[in-house]
């Protein structure tokens, strides 16, 4: 019996149900009692469903990761596990909830980096085991309760205020400290008072010629 195998495959094989070794890319013939168990070795992305994970103080966290991987064994791959991605999935649901739980709320987006390492570090080994490399954690999402949410936003809000009133209040401070210079010139200088009137005064003479008869 034929098989070809692909550049990003490789075959397991065995041999009336004993292993025998893997098989690589090309075209190859073997008789019928020999099965071939074929690994795609390219990298591929999991997205773990997203998990209301505790923080430390109490808080629900939801979290999502995305995980790049790839297969580094194909023999290890087939045989150490009879559902290998199903036990990388949660491996990674474990250390993302491991490096959330022992943050406060208040730390979790802002540590999102931080957070990636440790889950890529936490499954690093069980994936070996797997015969798999994670070569990539990043932290998707970070979605805190509607509690918060509306809290955060208010709390925008009021500094946004905040702000604004203090605008409102330096341009008060300043028209006032110009009145009061006006009105200290003023009083040095009465003149100016006069000089003032009469810029602002506006008086138009209109000289009409007589109409004659």
């Amino acid at each position: 019996m034929k098989h070809t195998l692909y550049p990003w495959e490789r075959a397991v094989q065995f041999d009336r149900g004993v292993l025998v070794g893997e098989v690589g890319p090309g075209e190859h013939k073997f008789p019928r009692h020999v099965a071939l168990h074929r690994v795609d070795l390219r990298p591929r992305t999991m997205t773990p469903a997203a998990q209301d994970v505790p923080t430390a103080d109490g808080v629900l966290v939801r979290v999502t990761v995305v995980v790049r991987w790839a297969v580094s064994s194909a023999t290890t791959f087939v045989v150490a596990s009879a559902g290998p991605e199903a036990e990388l999935y949660t491996a990674v649901q474990l250390a993302l909830r491991g490096a959330v739980v022992t943050r406060a709320h208040s730390a979790v987006d802002p540590e999102r980096e931080a957070i990636a390492a440790e889950v890529l570090a936490a499954v690093a080994s069980r994936a070996a085991e797997l015969g798999a490399a994670v070569t990539e954690v990043a932290v998707r999402d970070v979605v805190m309760p509607g509690e918060l949410r509306r809290a955060a936003l208010a709390e925008l809000v009021a500094a946004a205020e905040g702000r604004a009133a203090l605008e409102r209040a330096r341009g008060e401070t300043a028209a006032l400290r110009s009145l009061l210079n006006a009105a200290r010139l003023a009083e040095q200088h009465p003149a100016l008072l006069e000089l003032r009137a009469l810029q602002t005064a506006s008086t138009v003479v209109v000289d009409r010629p007589a109409r004659g008869k």
